[in-house]
């Protein structure tokens, strides 16, 4: 019966494949991807009525999940249309992925599995009312309530075991009377348009099965928070349609639904995508619309590489090492690094166009996030292929995309977007590296006997030191890195928190002085309080990563430079210093001769 609904062999052409790679968006190519998807879909819900006979066949045949695919084929007759929308949907696919996940591992037919795989049915009675197809299927009802995919849950006299029945356009359930009420589309649709382009978009805050992100989502938004939506996704479209078209018409085949999330903390923006629903972007309400069509780019480049992924295998099977992503504060393996750097890939092409066209008080944000993430991700695709963890079509792809950063670097950009992006940069590396980069032993104690007794190590010590890293438990960015990014990304905003936090600059963010004076660019205070801090005591490890920040942009020399470079080995060694005889060495000093270490180790 699968042969019959659709299911084909699909792939990419290599040509296609390094076009994905340079973040050219092609409609085209998107469709070829989406049918892929849909053919996915259809074959997880076939793994999921296969593996139902073969493990419960009792219950297969009570829940009369056999007749589903009948019903299904001829919704695929009488509208194809319909057919094809139905197995697109994301809900699809969030609940076969589910689905078949619990079948394969249940040892027993327990009401709550019986309940999920008679929601095979409610996809098939969907079809039927979306396609005016005539059926009649039993169903489980965990409560009385009729929830069918795609539209809102309706209350009704029974639960529990019962048949729903479509007949002539009337819809019967239980012991055959009609509904009063038909069932009403589980979401908004929002339709906007500009020029030629137009996006078509559920805002779904009802299925369940999209409520499966590591956010909550919104639930029955009001008609405030609907119009704020619309208006909000209208004003990205609009970005989008007019300033980046061949992504907007790439969106548009693809993406169905967007479900809002609650934001962590006011004036953030937190989204999310999922490998098993596929058309579907989760995110909270932005608080402007560049920012929101940003958004809608960056989680669209994880739906395509998902995709991608489900075609070619661009990463190895297995964990692997955890390495440096500079979007987030814990370490990523090689699957995670690879996802990160294809979303930012996309926003720095986002950027680069974007800054041209934003206003003068606008344009450092635009300039300053493209040099920034051209950079980053740069540096991420460099350390994905030095990691082996990439197989043959993998180590392809991103040396297309490498290749297109690298010549992205030559454009031109502000001194000013430059130097604030890097700082905000260097912060983000070095107070990840203080916190999960740790060094083996047994250099630092030979580098700490070299530096009791005043000389330089006679074998190699310092250039080549074993480095790992250690996952620690989640703590949350420091605000003087956030400020860094707002330092021009939202410089009035930036001035006010300053200035709200009295005199000092420190109010209720808890910033140090050492901080305060580093956002003032004040760098040579900075430098002196950092240094001031270590040497009085046990510190925490954003301490040394602003010492990091300030001193290279103060004490532009060996010292500095090799602070920058080798944080922890300079953390590890004074840490290991004190722990022996109870003193707290200068840091720069410390940092200085580190630098003789390693260049005399060179000459050698």
């Amino acid at each position: 019966m699968i042969e019959t609904l659709g299911v084909r062999t699909h792939g990419l052409r290599r040509a296609d494949l390094e076009r994905l790679a340079r973040n050219v968006d092609d409609a085209a190519i998107m469709e070829r991807l989406c049918e892929a998807e849909l053919s996915k879909h259809l074959l997880l819900f076939h793994g999921v009525l296969a593996e139902a006979a073969r493990c419960f066949p009792r219950v297969y045949a009570e829940l009369e999940l056999a007749g589903v695919w009948e019903i299904l084929g001829r919704v695929q007759q009488e509208a194809p249309d319909v057919f094809g929308r139905l197995f697109r949907m994301p809900q699809l696919g969030a609940w076969a992925v589910d689905c078949l996940r619990s079948v394969t591992q249940a040892h027993q037919a327990s009401p709550a599995l019986r309940v999920n795989l008679s929601r095979a049915g409610t996809f098939a009675a969907t079809g039927g009312i979306w396609g005016g197809t005539d059926f009649d299927l039993p169903l489980v009802l965990p409560d009385k309530r009729l929830v069918l995919p795609g539209f809102r849950a309706l209350p009704v006299p029974v639960q529990g075991e019962v048949r729903l029945r479509r007949h002539k356009g009337r819809l019967d359930i239980g012991t055959g009377g009609a509904l009063a009420t038909l069932p009403q589309p589980a979401s908004v649709r929002i339709r906007t348009r500009d020029g030629k382009l137009s996006l078509s978009v559920d805002l779904d805050d009802t299925t369940p099965y999209l409520d499966r992100y590591r956010h909550q989502r919104v639930e029955e938004l009001s008609a405030r928070d609907l119009r704020k939506w619309s208006e909000r996704v209208a004003g990205a479209w609009r970005i989008l349609a007019q300033r980046h078209p061949d992504t907007a018409q790439a969106m548009s085949t693809s993406v169905q639904a967007i479900v809002p999330l609650r934001s962590d903390m006011a004036g953030s923006t937190v989204a999310a995508t999922s490998p098993a629903v596929f058309g579907a972007i989760a995110t909270s309400l932005a608080g402007d619309d560049l920012t929101f069509a940003e958004t809608l780019v960056h989680e669209f480049q994880h739906l395509k590489l998902c995709a991608v992924l489900d075609l070619f295998p661009l990463v190895m099977a297995g964990g692997g090492a955890l390495s440096y992503a500079p979007w987030r504060e814990d370490p990523r393996p090689a699957r995670g690094l690879l996802q990160g750097a294809y979303a930012y890939l996309g926003v720095t092409r986002f950027w680069r166009v974007q800054r041209w066209h934003m206003r003068p008080d606008q344009a450092l944000r635009g300039h300053a996030e493209f040099y920034r993430r051209c950079a980053e991700t740069l540096q991420v695709l460099h350390d994905l292929l030095a990691s082996g963890r990439l197989t043959a079509e993998g180590r392809r792809f991103v040396e297309v995309a490498e290749l297109q950063l690298r010549g992205w670097q030559r454009d031109d950009v502000p001194d000013l977007a430059r130097r604030l992006a890097r700082a905000a940069s260097y912060e983000h590396r070095t107070t990840w590296e203080a916190r999960h980069v740790s060094v083996d032993p047994e250099p630092v104690a030979r580098l700490v006997e070299a530096w009791n007794t005043g000389r330089i190590p006679e074998s190699a010590t310092c250039a080549v030191v074993p480095y790992r890293v250690r996952p620690v438990h989640h703590r949350p960015a420091h605000a003087r890195g956030s400020l860094l990014t707002m330092r021009y990304a939202d410089p009035e905003r930036f001035r006010e928190l300053l200035e709200e936090g009295g005199p000092d600059g420190r109010g209720a963010l808890r910033l140090s002085a050492a901080d305060v004076a580093l956002l003032r660019d004040d760098m040579r205070s900075a430098t002196a309080a950092y240094r001031a801090e270590i040497c009085r005591g046990d510190v925490e490890p954003e301490v040394w990563s602003g010492l990091a920040v300030a001193a290279v942009d103060r004490l532009p020399d060996a010292a500095a430079a090799f602070l920058r470079r080798r944080l922890p080995l300079v953390l590890a060694l004074h840490s290991a210093i004190h722990a022996i005889d109870g003193s707290r060495v200068d840091p720069i000093e410390l940092a200085g001769w580190l630098a003789d270490v390693e260049a005399t180790e060179r000459l050698r």
